[in-house]
């Protein structure tokens, strides 16, 4: 939440599709990568209920509420002190087709 307690409505694209959710200040400046687009991707895991709807690209179609997210937590080490803690999928509910792909580390 923003410090007025609130959420943007921002549009957050992937390879495989884009979607639609609710961010922080926070979470909107953690996956800006200096462009105007905000990639999922960068973002990490999001609740389903922080998605509006989302759009598939192998559908072609929009639709309400939240992509399936898919995740494991591997913790593996890549090496020199970095862990791979989560890594994760952003599907289709129709197709299982990719929207995103996210990974997260220790640092």
């Amino acid at each position: 939440m923003n410090s007025d307690g609130t959420y943007n409505e921002k549009k957050l694209l992937g390879s495989g599709g884009y979607a639609f959710a609710k961010l922080t200040d926070e979470e909107q400046k953690k996956s800006n990568l200096g462009v105007s687009e905000i990639f999922l991707g960068q973002v990490g895991r999001l609740n389903e209920d922080r998605f509006l709807r989302y759009y598939c690209n192998k559908c072609q179609r929009e639709y309400e509420g939240s992509p399936k997210v898919e995740h494991e937590t591997p913790n593996e080490e890549l090496g020199e002190d970095v862990i791979l803690v989560e890594k994760g999928e952003y599907k289709c509910n129709t197709c299982n087709n990719t929207l995103a792909q996210y990974r997260k580390f220790n640092k």
